[in-house]
């Protein structure tokens, strides 16, 4: 299993973070397209879960010994995360290790890779304001209770600001290729809900970094989730 860990660690920065349900519960899932991966449960540095009138919610972390399951106290109407998943650097052989670019010999190249997370679980109108994050993927109209083809806009947000010219990955779990228009001046994009289920859009963002002996960028990926049409218990 390690090796095959090592072997996705080049896809380091293309990773996201999101939550969807497994057995019934909410859980943290990493991965890159159809790739759940294990990780360490310290790696998730922030939760915050708010209701539909914009309180923060209570909520257990069950962590195991490679994920996280989450318990909270009432049904949220969002969930917001960050996945700290610390240094990447690649050696001179081309392998990555999970360590800053001053700890590896003969380094390549090396950058530090954060995840945010926003997930929409039960909302019935208007949104709540979301939680400040590095970077966002914000629905400008609430996408529960829509369908697959609906046209929806969202705008995407750095540090609290627009960021124009950027792509979004409108699949990122099982078509990662299908990709919206850049957004614009205002950070917006129209984009055009895929899934009736589950849907995860991703987003990525660098910022380089100069003298830095542990790494070349600070890496972003920020996901937005939800599900259009929730299923129905039979």
């Amino acid at each position: 299993a390690g090796a095959a860990f090592m072997g996705l660690a080049a896809e380091a920065s293309a990773h996201g973070a999101w939550i969807a349900e497994r057995w019934g519960k909410l859980a943290v899932v990493y991965g890159h397209g159809a790739g759940d991966d294990p990780y360490d449960p310290a790696k998730l540095t922030g939760l915050t879960a708010l209701a539909e009138d914009g309180k923060e919610i209570e909520v257990k972390q069950v962590k195991a010994d490679n994920h996280v399951v989450l318990e909270p106290a009432s049904e949220p109407a969002l969930i917001a995360l960050e996945f700290d998943n610390g240094f990447w650097t690649q050696d001179a052989e081309g392998k990555w290790s999970n360590k800053p670019k001053n700890e590896v010999p003969g380094a390549k190249e090396g950058g530090r890779y954060i995840k945010n997370g926003i997930s929409l679980v039960h909302i019935h109108d208007a949104l709540p304001a979301f939680p400040p994050q590095s970077l966002q993927i914000v629905p400008l109209s609430n996408p529960i209770g829509r369908h697959a083809g609906d046209k929806i806009k969202v705008r995407v947000l750095f540090e609290g600001k627009p960021v124009s010219g950027k792509t979004l990955l409108l699949d990122y779990v099982n078509l990662p290729s299908l990709k919206s228009g850049p957004t614009d001046a205002n950070g917006e994009v129209e984009i055009e809900i895929r899934n009736d289920g589950l849907n995860v859009i991703a987003v990525d963002h660098a910022v380089p970094l100069t003298d830095d002996p542990a790494a070349d960028e600070v890496g972003y990926t920020a996901t937005l989730t939800f599900v259009a049409e929730p299923h129905v218990d039979e």
